[in-house]
């Protein structure tokens, strides 16, 4: 009977298994990465924001598309 044949013999079973039990454990450890990654990515931001119109006024002054002028008359009529 032949003992100990291949590579390393017997000694390399522990090492293999070793090995063998990271490279399980990083793969359990990309799944459950991958699962939260996609659970962030699904319900990301949760309740959109939408843009006032006074904003909208206040962005174009700062801007420059609209003077102090228009943007008090904007202004007044939205508010």
């Amino acid at each position: 009977m032949m003992m100990g044949c291949g590579f390393g013999g017997g000694s390399l079973g522990w090492l293999g298994m070793g090995f063998g039990m990271i490279i399980h454990l990083a793969f359990a450890a990309l799944i459950i990465m991958a699962a939260i990654w996609m659970f962030k990515a699904v319900f990301r931001g949760g309740v959109p924001q939408t843009t006032s119109a006074v904003e909208i006024v206040k962005q174009r002054y700062v801007k420059g598309e609209i003077n102090a002028e228009e943007y008090q008359r904007m202004k007044k009529e939205l508010e």
